[in-house]
């Protein structure tokens, strides 16, 4: 009886000692501008509200993607986002335009006030691409700032983006993941920027 229990006892450690952990990650990015002195306008007057994301129910999971053809894709069991793209894209882009001054307020869905424009954010892809011993981060994603009075797409930019990995390694994965869309919000800032008059009031 006592062998038998040492000898179960022994198997239950080992199998602990090999138990694979859930690793989780992040799309996130801190905001590291440097703060102008004093209080700054927006360059576009009005109230913009961020969108919900729109995003294949593909990639709106929290297990990450790995295609490895043209039509065949898996998910990691073990590497997993930390929060569902959707979310984690979303609170990217909301610190994003606070700290870029770019309107003259800006807010997530559920405020009570009728905002003047909408940014509102499709993501087509968002995956690893394995492909002949290589490994790549996939994102493809497209941007809008919407009139909300009525429903007129003012200024789009949109970015089918893939870059290489140095290795296989699902932490540099996540952050080239938010490097590629902080670098996209970027463009596009300069876009709304250059294009500041489109965004004038309406002759009646």
């Amino acid at each position: 009886m006592f062998p038998i229990l040492g000898l179960m006892i022994l198997i239950s450690g080992c199998l602990s000692e090999k138990a694979v952990i859930t690793r989780h990650y992040t799309i996130e990015w801190t905001d590291d501008r440097e703060e102008p002195e004093g209080e700054e306008p927006g360059v576009i007057p009005g109230r913009c509200e961020i969108d919900q994301i729109e995003i294949s129910p593909l990639y709106e999971k929290t297990q990450i993607v790995n295609r490895s053809d043209s039509h065949e894709i898996t998910y990691y069991k073990y590497h997993q986002w930390a929060l569902r793209p959707s979310v984690a894209v979303m609170e990217v882009i909301r610190t994003y335009l606070e700290g870029a001054h770019l309107f003259e307020s800006v807010s997530t869905r559920y405020s009570r006030a009728i905002p003047d424009y909408r940014f509102s954010t499709t993501i087509r892809q968002l995956e690893v691409i394995e492909y002949k011993n290589q490994f790549l981060a996939h994102l493809h994603l497209e941007f809008r700032i919407v009139d909300n009075s009525d429903g007129s797409i003012l200024i789009e930019h949109s970015a089918d983006r893939t870059e290489p990995l140095a290795e296989k390694d699902m932490n540099l994965f996540a952050t080239t993941i938010s490097d590629i869309l902080v670098s996209e919000l970027r463009a596009f800032e300069v876009k709304i920027r250059n294009h500041s008059e489109l965004f004038g009031p309406k002759t009646p």
